[in-house]
């Protein structure tokens, strides 16, 4: 089969759409030798390894324009079987059969969580509910994803396939030299953004809750463009917490890696997720994890993690005391996302992703 990929979002491997799109991608060149791919992606995103059935098409499209052309681009390299997006869009003239990749319906249940300004905001609030006119089949990452598709999109639960994303075992892992490495006190890490329901609040008041001589002896690290949060900022300043706090915006992969690997716990108090890749991350580089128990996360932590509801305040401070104050217990946590985190591959998904390209292209 003739299979093309739109993979606009590698250019953004620092988040979740992009490390989905290049994990996806390489897996299948290491899998899969029979299968003709056609990539299409940024003229200035990340390289792959030559396979000799995967074309890679550099295409310089305007970032602004990028919604619209990439409904066409799958038309410049002929006909094919199928068309996948890993991620919410669609396209303007199918030659072939349309599989998308919708990680969660966000933009439909929290459409003002992005300025209304933002063209790509309004795009999505548009595009995700014409999919299920066009599409062929759906991919999504999580079973509670999957519920939440069939109920907002109007979608049988035969329509939608359930592939969960993997983690890279080359590059999220543990430390080998963790003493060594660690160049600053403990921290507490999390990795949020713009988004409000990240819920970055719950985790600076739980921050602020610890007994004084945890709180003074850690700092909490926020990953993530947290320009336009000022009421994130406010909250920190009021509860005295500014030396402790450090808001190093968008960091890169190797830095985030080194972040996970030496933080003494990772907090993820998200009201939402389609899946939850950073609690997998945080789990595979060894890191204990203390995550919402909302949405689909659960299906990532499975035992592996603390959890609370997220807008439990006080029981996110008593897990993060948990942790910070027993090593044997954060060895046991440690280890637990070890083993959790072993059960996600990218291999994995690639091959399910397989058999779906098979059963709707030949269908």
């Amino acid at each position: 089969m003739k299979i093309v990929i739109a993979a606009w979002h590698l250019r953004d491997f620092n988040v979740g759409l992009g490390r989905y799109a290049r994990g996806l991608i390489e897996a299948l060149g290491r899998v899969d030798t029979e299968n003709q791919y056609e990539i299409l992606m940024p003229d200035d995103s990340c390289n792959f390894p030559v396979r000799p059935n995967i074309h890679y098409h550099r295409i310089r499209i305007p970032f602004f324009r990028r919604r619209l052309w990439e409904q066409v681009a799958p038309n410049l390299v002929g006909k094919y079987d199928v068309v996948h997006f890993p991620y919410d869009s669609c396209v303007a003239w199918k030659r072939g059969k349309f599989i998308v990749t919708i990680h969660d319906v966000k933009p439909l249940l929290f459409g003002s969580y992005r300025p209304r300004r933002n063209l790509n905001a309004f795009i999505e609030r548009m595009v995700i509910p014409n999919q299920s006119t066009q599409v062929d089949h759906v991919v999504t990452v999580s079973q509670w994803s999957k519920n939440d598709i069939a109920r907002h999109l109007s979608l049988s639960q035969d329509q939608i396939t359930v592939v969960p994303p993997g983690v890279d075992p080359v590059h999220f892992r543990p430390s080998l030299s963790l003493e060594q490495d660690r160049t600053r006190r403990p921290y507490v890490l999390s990795v949020a953004g713009s988004d409000p329901t990240k819920n970055v609040e719950t985790l600076v008041e739980a921050f602020g809750r610890l007994p004084a001589h945890l709180r003074e002896s850690h700092d909490l690290i926020l990953v993530g463009d947290l320009r336009n949060r000022p009421e994130v900022h406010a909250r920190v300043h009021q509860l005295r917490l500014d030396s402790q706090t450090t808001f190093p915006g968008i960091v890169t992969e190797e830095q985030l890696i080194s972040l996970y690997q030496h933080a003494t716990a990772f907090v993820f108090p998200s009201r939402y997720e389609g899946f939850g890749l950073p609690v997998l991350e945080a789990m595979a580089c060894g890191c204990p994890v203390i995550s919402s128990n909302a949405s689909s996360l659960p299906e990532v932590f499975g035992d592996a993690a603390l959890s609370a509801d997220p807008t439990d305040t006080a029981g996110f401070a008593r897990h993060m005391e948990q942790v910070l104050s027993d090593t044997g217990f954060q060895q046991d946590l440690r280890q637990k996302g070890l083993d959790r985190a072993a059960c996600f591959s990218w291999e994995q998904t690639a091959r399910e992703m397989i058999k779906v390209y098979g059963k709707v292209g030949r269908a």
